[in-house]
């Protein structure tokens, strides 16, 4: 009987053996048989664990600057498997707090290491985290119109509530607005001003926006206004035989009005209308009080005399007996 072992190997087997070979030897190459190389890689730092009632108050560095060593396939791998410097501050208390930044503080993929870390160590400064309340002060440059009146200035909103570290807001009593120019302003106004912010009040707020509204009326003066005649309010009356007179006849009057009024009236007098309205048209007399009409931008101090007499007479008891 002949030995089977001694038949020539199918072509085909000994051909998937060869190709098995060459890919092995593929593998070989680019994973055992890659040089190893010496890469600059950055890290993040990632803060964890702080206490809900501490913040970190300085600039540090967000990122570590580390060389690694290894196979350049697996460095270049590393920027997908988030890598990261982590720095619990779970037991953390106010203060300073310097990290060391070991090599073997950063886990890394197998087959690479670390041969430098940049900077070597990390200082937190952990201050206690506070809100406080500060209020807005408008800062004005410049004067309004001679004609007119700085009335008043308001900011909306009137105060921001901020959340930050102790050793910064502590200190601050007042936020001021970069500088409002008013310069020949005649009317009130409302303007969008940025803050005048420090640098790390700025980094805990970003740049806010406020309204600035500037209230503003016209100069005005005071003048005495005599002998404005009284009005009587009987239109609809036409009974001849009736004399009606009123004591006194005119009024006088104290009022604040705006210098543009002054300068566009001629007679001051037409400004103001008095009029006095009777309860009953009997005969007699009748205390009435006397009712003044003025513009808006007028404003009376006071009316002399504020009331005056209604005297109602028949025209028959005014004749002369024989």
């Amino acid at each position: 009987m002949e030995n089977i072992s001694s038949f020539p190997m199918p072509k085909k087997n000994w051909m998937l053996k060869a190709l098995s070979f060459f890919f092995a030897l593929f593998l070989w190459y680019f994973v055992v048989g890659e040089d190893k190389v010496d890469m600059n890689v950055t890290i993040p730092v990632e803060i964890v664990n702080l206490p809900r009632d501490l913040v970190i108050s300085n600039q540090f560095k967000k990122q570590l600057e580390v060389t690694v060593s290894g196979q350049r396939s697996l460095i270049r791998g590393m920027a997908d498997q988030h890598i990261s410097r982590t720095v619990d501050l779970s037991k953390a208390a106010p203060g300073t707090v310097v990290i060391q930044n070991h090599p073997d503080s950063i886990s890394l993929p197998r087959g690479l290491s670390i041969l430098r870390v940049q900077p070597p160590t990390l200082t937190l400064l952990l201050d206690r985290l506070i809100q406080q309340k500060l209020p807005i002060k408008p800062i004005l440059t410049g004067n309004i119109d001679n004609d007119f009146l700085l009335n008043s200035v308001t900011v909306d909103p009137p105060a921001l509530e901020i959340s930050g570290p102790q050793s910064i807001l502590a200190p601050e009593e007042h936020l001021n607005t970069n500088p409002v120019d008013i310069t020949g302003l005649n009317k009130s106004t409302v303007k969008q001003v940025s803050l005048a912010l420090k640098p790390e009040i700025a980094d805990l707020i970003g740049e806010p926006v406020v309204a600035v509204r500037i209230n503003i009326d016209e100069l005005k003066k005071e003048m005495i206004i005599s002998d404005i005649a009284i009005d009587l309010d009987i239109d609809d009356v036409t009974d001849s035989e009736v004399i009606y007179r009123l004591l006194p006849p005119t009024i006088k009057i104290t009022a604040e009005i705006p210098q543009s009024m002054i300068q566009a009236t001629d007679n001051i007098k037409t400004l103001f209308h008095a009029t006095v309205f009777p309860v009953t048209l009997e005969p007699g007399r009748t205390e009435l009080k006397v009712d003044v009409e003025s513009p808006p931008e007028a404003k009376i101090i006071s009316i002399k005399p504020e009331t005056v007499t209604l005297k109602i007479t028949k025209t028959e008891t005014l004749k002369i007996k024989p």
